[in-house]
């Protein structure tokens, strides 16, 4: 039985109908967004943005750098290799039907680099290794390894140097700023 204040009383479940109800009201009736309401969700979008996207370019510029590194270190083994095989009279010498005189560095292509070293270097032109660019002369001794990603070149000059990153590659003086 119940008592005269017990009328005043709400039980959950008559609660959750009537909310359930004014959201069917709401989504039958022809009502939308207020224009505050969009100008609250462009704004927070346009926060959001502000903070993502410069987020990502940095992020995408590092990975740039790291790889371009990374692919001089790669090539380097090869560049090593060849160096180490290329003297006369040697039985591994890596370009036996170009010049049979040479030593060291000399006469070094990518292709031999490519052919007898490490097949994964791409011969493509520019994407990513240069070998001895244009203007620069390797020798016995000498040469100078470059590789591209982004807008970030590395590049060693000869096989004790340390590798230089920069957006500006020199050719004949092997260097990056």
């Amino acid at each position: 039985m119940r008592t005269p204040s017990d009328t005043t009383c709400v039980s959950p479940g008559s609660r959750l109908h009537e909310v359930i109800a004014r959201i069917q009201r709401r989504l039958e009736g022809e009502e939308g967004f207020t224009l505050v309401e969009l100008t609250i969700v462009l704004l927070i979008m346009g926060i959001l943005l502000s903070i993502a996207v410069p987020s990502y370019l940095t992020f995408k510029d590092n990975a740039s750098k790291t790889a371009a590194k990374a692919d001089v270190a790669l090539a380097l083994r090869s560049v090593a290799s060849y160096g180490a095989d290329n003297y006369p009279s040697s039985p591994a010498d890596p370009d036996p039907g170009v010049s049979t005189s040479d030593s060291g560095y000399a006469g070094m292509r990518l292709d031999f680099l490519q052919a007898k070293y490490d097949a994964s270097l791409s011969l493509t032109a520019g994407a990513p290794y240069v070998v001895n660019p244009v203007g620069f002369a390797g020798t016995a001794t000498d040469f100078c390894l470059t590789a591209t990603v982004g807008r970030w070149t590395a590049a060693q000059r000869g096989i004790d140097n340390p590798v230089a990153l920069g957006i500006s590659f020199d050719g004949p003086t092997c260097t990056v700023h």
